[in-house]
């Protein structure tokens, strides 16, 4: 097969394509004289496009001093090239399409929108990119995955089965299609216009050069091609299943890779803050488990970097539009054994704080475009209690004093000062950091045991899937998210055949391996987004959000099938499966289990080894 063939089945509508305004937005962008009226006219065409694009517009990513309220404002807040490209995304993300059983497409465009937040947050600390632009490459970068999902779904799902390494998949493809998925998204994106350099990358082989040549010097392709790797790992470490099990994974891929700790513990803060707003652009949910799990990690590393930093004595930053006053505090408390750093306004001391982890602040009441008080405030959202912070002012009344400690300082100096009066202040502040770090470290070791009580208190013994607590918990999540979002809800209920019978016949000991044997099983087969759990004897229970019954029913019957397979010295097993899906006539999660555990009992009493649906027979 040759990609050119692939490709015209995108006029045949059996594969994902752009939408008839897009492909004329698109058409016109190559025209020298295009304009900005042009471009509105063809988009006002469009209303559901065009509330998503004045949304986006509107979103952190773009928002400016005022919203934009008409598609004129929005072009000219992102662009006309960016829009036409992001149009291109959203209309893709918005297609209904139907994919093989074993390509999860909710969690292809979770992960596209992830990706694409992540590489835009490393692309602006690279600097001398577009961010809109980035944006769009990593929504983008993969889609040829599912062009082949849909145009070959008989063959990609043979290839899924194998579980290849990214390498493998890669010659797998070649040697089934000619072609690989990369190659298939960089003539997509060819096809689309998109620069050169985003269609290199796509395609190209990431090579780590040396680590002392800074990312921004290598070339474009080169650099994209990392920030690609990246953005995609961090995407998959966040929407991954187990939790977890990845987070110290994680933490020692970032420390072999081109960018700081500091680097990427601004990119998670930034994915805390703009996912939510992002997805709901691309009728995406974000789940708090996941926020929960940013938030954690952004934790991990800020302790990393203070407990780095505590072997040696940070630096003092000294925050003061003035000079003078900066140079008249830095030649006090040099010689008292401080190392002292210095900004000369609010943005210019968060990037120091990332940047050097001072412990010890002392900054001014009045600064440039954010007063003392509000830049406190801003610190204690960001970091907690970790800083000593302390403000000079020159008013001494109570209270400017009562507002500076309620924004969050620590003590309050009056300017000008005595010079005991501040070393002495900032002696004390040394003492207080130092007992906060031996607190800290204890907090720590208790969380970690904490954590471990927690994953043991939500996980089945034998088979390591989830145990009751964690269905419970996990189903009450996804009832309320998908009654938010109306999205489709099915769980299935199975249950192994005769279990009671393997046991008398070959023993508990041989009980324990079938049960083994399933329960890894299943955690191979469900989806990404699906938990499996052990919910009692040989019952076991698949929650899966964003599918519907013929989803599900799929899902339940490769199960199933598979259960037929299971190999060594185990007895021959098989098992029955009862499937419901949540529905308007349902008031509550129990109501969508009673619902699969009659299907279940129809099944069995039907002969066994089979799936039924609460509502029919698919």
């Amino acid at each position: 097969m040759h990609i050119e063939t692939l490709l015209l089945s995108l006029d045949k509508g059996d594969c994902p394509s752009p939408f008839r305004t897009t492909l004329a937005l698109m058409e016109l962008l190559q025209r020298e004289n295009a304009g900005l009226a042009e471009v509105a006219e063809l988009i006002r065409l469009d209303p559901v496009l065009t509330a998503k694009i004045i949304q986006l517009a509107n979103s952190i990513l773009y928002r400016g001093s005022r919203p934009a309220v008409a598609i004129d404002a929005a072009l000219l807040r992102i662009g006309l090239k960016v829009v036409v490209r992001l149009a291109l995304g959203l209309s893709l993300a918005h297609e209904k399409v139907s994919v093989a059983a074993h390509f999860d497409l909710h969690r292809f465009w979770a992960t596209a929108v992830l990706r694409a937040i992540a590489m835009q947050s490393l692309a602006n600390r690279i600097g001398g990119w577009s961010a809109a632009e980035i944006f769009t490459l990593g929504l983008l970068c993969d889609i040829g995955s599912l062009l082949m999902a849909c145009a070959a779904p008989e063959d990609t799902a043979a290839i899924a089965r194998e579980n290849l390494s990214p390498e493998i998949l890669r010659q797998r493809e070649t040697a089934c299609f000619g072609f690989d998925h990369r190659q298939l998204s960089a003539a997509l994106l060819r096809q689309w216009w998109l620069p050169d350099p985003m269609v290199l990358a796509v395609e190209s082989e990431y090579r780590p050069s040396d680590p002392t040549t800074p990312l921004e010097q290598a070339n474009r392709p080169h650099a994209l091609r990392a920030i690609i790797e990246a953005g995609q790992y961090i995407a998959d470490w966040i929407i991954a299943g187990q939790p977890s099990d990845t987070t110290a994974k994680l933490y020692s891929q970032i420390q072999s890779w081109w960018f700081s700790d500091t680097i990427f513990e601004a990119v998670v803060e930034e994915i805390t803050a703009e996912w939510a707003a992002i997805a709901d652009i691309f009728d995406q949910t974000v789940p708090d488990s996941a926020l929960i799990k940013l938030e954690h990690f952004r934790q991990i590393l800020m302790t990393a970097r203070f407990h780095a930093a505590q072997d040696t004595p940070g630096p003092l930053l000294l925050i003061d539009a003035e000079r003078s006053d900066r140079m008249l505090l830095t030649h006090l408390l040099e010689p008292a054994g401080y190392t002292v750093i210095q900004a000369a306004s609010a943005e210019e001391a968060i990037g120091l704080v990332y940047q050097s982890t001072p412990r010890i602040i002392l900054l001014n009441w009045t600064l440039p475009g954010m007063d003392g008080p509000d830049l406190c405030r801003r610190l204690r959202r960001e970091f907690g209690p970790r800083l000593y912070i302390l403000i000079h002012t020159t008013h001494d009344d109570v209270a400017r004093a009562v507002a500076a400690l309620e924004a969050g300082a620590n003590d309050v100096l009056r300017w000008p000062f005595h010079s005991k009066e501040v070393v002495a202040k900032i002696a004390a502040a040394t003492q207080m950091m130092a007992f906060m770090a031996t607190l800290e470290t204890s907090c720590e070791d208790l969380a970690k045991k904490n954590q471990t009580l927690q994953i043991l208190a939500c996980k089945d013994a034998l088979t390591g899937l989830g145990n009751r607590r964690a269905a419970d918990d996990f189903l009450a999540e996804s009832w309320r998210q998908a009654v938010r979002h109306q999205h489709p809800l099915s769980c299935i209920i199975l249950d192994i055949d005769y279990f009671k019978q393997i046991n008398d016949t070959h023993g508990h000991d041989v009980g324990d391996r079938v049960l083994l044997a399933l329960g890894q099983m299943l955690a191979h087969n469900s989806r990404a987004g699906d938990l499996a759990t052990r919910i009692g004897g040989e019952e076991f229970l698949v929650i899966c959000p964003h599918a519907d019954l013929r989803n599900a029913f799929q899902l339940a019957d490769r199960i199933r099938r598979e259960t037929q397979c299971l190999a060594g010295d185990l007895p021959p097993i098989t098992l029955s499966a009862g499937i419901a899906q949540m529905h308007a006539g349902m008031m509550d999660v129990e109501a969508m289990l009673r619902a699969a555990d009659q299907a279940l009992l129809i099944a069995k009493r039907q002969g066994r080894n089979r799936v039924v649906c609460a509502t029919q027979r698919v």
